[in-house]
């Protein structure tokens, strides 16, 4: 099994989530990696990812593993990153025995986003309360949702937020809470400004980046 660590940024960031996998398995197609299919009645590539970042949203900080044979994780980098557009591609690679299914184990994410003008430190309050309440899309329709147990925190530098919030089974979309914060501090920050920059794990107790298990 060998894990991927990849891009998702400028125009490919616009790709919806069920395409950018159908970019990244033609990929390995392209760079002819002898990847291993289910036995089922319709065989589909052993590849897996991890939670998605919401349209438009960067990412420096994908995973994506693949069940392959005869080649080892530099030789599956470089090939990889020939065959994949700029937007996409590696920039590090890990191999291990079985899958460590990271979809399970990532817990929250760290986001940054910028604004044209200083942001209000008012921002930040939005932390640590015992209850906090958004309005949020859910398929089509407008539902409010208590966040305040998703918002790990939240940081002001300047034109510069800081987050890190839930992901997994317990997940807060960036660019909900974003929204939300343009619409309550009179912000102007783009969905595309948003970046994800790490996937944490919980190990004993301790936020880590989920990379620590693949090294």
């Amino acid at each position: 099994m060998i894990i991927l660590k990849h891009l998702k940024v400028g125009d490919v960031s616009y790709v919806s989530h069920k395409d950018t996998l159908k970019v990244l398995q033609r990929g390995l197609i392209r760079a002819k990696v002898d990847v291993r299919y289910s036995q089922g009645y319709v065989p589909h590539m052993l590849t897996y990812t991890t939670t998605p970042v919401p349209l438009g949203v960067q990412s420096y900080a994908e995973y994506f593993a693949v069940e392959c044979s005869g080649i080892d994780k530099d030789e599956l980098l470089c090939r990889f990153n020939d065959s994949m557009p700029y937007g996409m591609r590696a920039v590090a690679s890990y191999c291990k025995d079985k899958n460590p299914n990271l979809a399970a184990l990532v817990v929250a994410s760290d986001y940054t986003a910028s604004c044209g003008a200083t942001l209000s430190k008012e921002i930040e309050n939005i932390a640590g309360r015992d209850t906090y309440v958004i309005s949020t899309f859910r398929k089509g329709e407008v539902v409010e949702k208590d966040i305040a147990k998703l918002v790990h925190y939240i940081k002001i530098d300047g034109n510069q937020i800081y987050m890190r919030l839930a992901t997994g089974n317990e997940n807060l979309r960036a660019d909900s809470l974003i929204s939300h914060i343009n619409e309550q501090f009179g912000c102007n920050i783009k969905v595309n400004d948003i970046i994800r920059t790490a996937q944490l794990i919980n190990c004993g107790g301790v936020m880590s980046d989920a990379e620590v298990i693949l090294r």
